[in-house]
């Protein structure tokens, strides 16, 4: 038995790496598509006349081909070893794919896979499917959404999609300006129980470097310099005496205003309001 998880965060991207951004999620699931459809033919013209023809002999020809798929996947190792290639990236959503797209409506008579029927990415798509999430791109507000469904394994199954993989590998290319960036939440059957809410999985750019520096990714800004763990550490540092302060600062002005009567005059400004101190490495 394994315990749900769930991811979802908005990240404002740079104006000039938006386009690219997107395209690399789309370019990738165009290419899976074809592969999906360039395999629907490949087992339509293998199947005789009458299975061509006659539903029950379709679907026991679509069983035998699911069944041979599946074996050649469960064959297969994880990792590779000294006899065994390692699993091909994104097999698994191959076959499910190429098994949805080949399996017959009720009633439904056997027919080829057109290319109309598979949902090719255009350059007006903004939504795109990865696994049990999505990833969609808001070009007016210059911000991309990653949501994924809270159930077993959703998150993992979701980062090792088409569209997760190039969408999270591209961001590691970007480079960020200020005020963009942004952080990922996310929570899991575990946390929920505990009473514990959403929490920060990973973050990027500088907005993620002065929120969630600890979970931020190193990255390199629109003028090349590069933010390194060791700077984001630091960060996450003053961020951390700067909270020390405000707490020390809060338990004094509390304990002044317990010690007897105290007058407008040594009031004034005790309770003034605080805010958390910005990290002196600029962003």
């Amino acid at each position: 038995m394994g315990h749900w998880d769930t991811q979802h965060g908005e990240i404002i991207l740079p104006s000039a790496e938006f386009a690219a951004v997107r395209q690399a999620v789309q370019k990738a699931t165009h290419e899976h598509q074809t592969k999906v459809f360039d395999e629907t033919q490949a087992f339509w013209k293998g199947l005789t006349r009458k299975e061509q023809t006659d539903p029950a002999a379709y679907t026991a020809a679509l069983r035998r081909y699911t069944d041979a798929k599946h074996k050649e996947l469960y064959a297969y190792q994880d990792r590779s070893s000294w006899n065994r290639p390692a699993k091909p990236p994104f097999a698994e959503e191959f076959i499910d794919d190429v098994e949805w797209r080949l399996g017959l409506p009720r009633s439904g008579k056997p027919a080829r896979v057109l290319k109309s029927d598979l949902p090719f990415p255009t350059n007006r798509t903004t939504s795109f499917p990865a696994g049990e999430g999505s990833v969609s791109f808001d070009k007016e507000s210059s911000t991309v959404r990653w949501s994924t469904s809270e159930n077993r394994g959703a998150t993992e199954r979701a980062h090792a999609s088409v569209a997760g993989s190039a969408f999270f590998d591209r961001l590691q290319r970007v480079k960020w300006t200020r005020h963009t960036g942004g952080v990922i939440m996310g929570n899991n059957e575990y946390a929920a129980d505990e009473g514990q809410g959403p929490s920060c999985h990973v973050a990027y750019g500088p907005i993620g470097a002065a929120t969630e520096p600890s979970r931020c990714q190193e990255y390199t800004d629109s003028k090349g310099n590069r933010v390194t763990r060791g700077d984001l550490t630091r960060i996450q540092q003053e961020l951390w005496d700067a909270q020390r302060k405000l707490q020390s600062r809060m338990a004094k002005a509390v304990g002044g205003a317990g010690r007897g009567k105290t007058t407008a005059a040594s009031n004034r400004g005790s309770f003034a309001s605080y805010q958390h101190a910005e990290p002196t490495f600029r962003l």
